[in-house]
């Protein structure tokens, strides 16, 4: 699967709930977040996405990151 920009994606699981373990003190309900990638590098594989309920970009590698049904 290719993530391309203007896809909307979510994490995949086992990184949404490692995300969410104690150790780093979840505030975010990484298994239901979403957002539409921004721009995607094949170079880095790496990809930025606006999540739904922020303001600012993250990074992301493309394995970490599946399309939202």
């Amino acid at each position: 699967m290719k993530i391309r920009r203007g896809d909307r994606v979510r994490l995949v699981v086992n990184i949404a709930e490692r995300m969410m373990e104690k150790k780093h003190k979840p505030t975010v309900n990484w298994l239901t977040r979403r957002g539409i990638v921004i721009r995607v590098s094949v170079a880095s594989d790496s990809a930025k996405v606006k999540w739904d309920d922020r303001a600012s970009i993250d990074s992301w590698p493309t394995r970490a990151l599946e399309k939202a049904g």
